[in-house]
């Protein structure tokens, strides 16, 4: 049997993930997520290179299973294709949907 668990289950189990939590909102005061460095308040609207505002957008989420069996296993790898994707990428292969603002914003449930 298995007892591996994710760092995240032990966070929340300790406590530890609300204080995790309030640590990074704290850095949206000053946006330094990134290395932009941008330092608007995106708790206040400002926006930034990467245009985002408070909360991310995500333009898709599903199970992907193009990646090495390793990682996708029997029930496929999870993806999360975010919007206003800040590395500008000249090869990027998903430029129509990281770049141009597609899906919408999301909270934390």
């Amino acid at each position: 049997m298995n007892s591996y668990k994710p760092a995240y289950i032990f966070s929340y189990q300790s406590g530890d993930l609300e204080k995790k939590i309030g640590q990074a909102r704290e850095i949206l005061n000053s946006c330094r997520l990134c290395p932009r460095d941008c330092r608007v308040n995106r708790l206040e609207g400002e926006a930034g290179f990467c245009r985002t505002g408070e909360r991310a957008r995500v333009a898709a989420w599903h199970a992907h299973f193009g990646e090495e069996e390793p990682l996708v296993g029997k029930k496929g790898s999870g993806t999360v294709f975010f919007s206003y994707c800040n590395l500008g990428c000249v090869f990027c292969q998903n430029e129509d949907i990281s770049h141009r603002g597609e899906g919408r914003e999301v909270d934390e449930v």
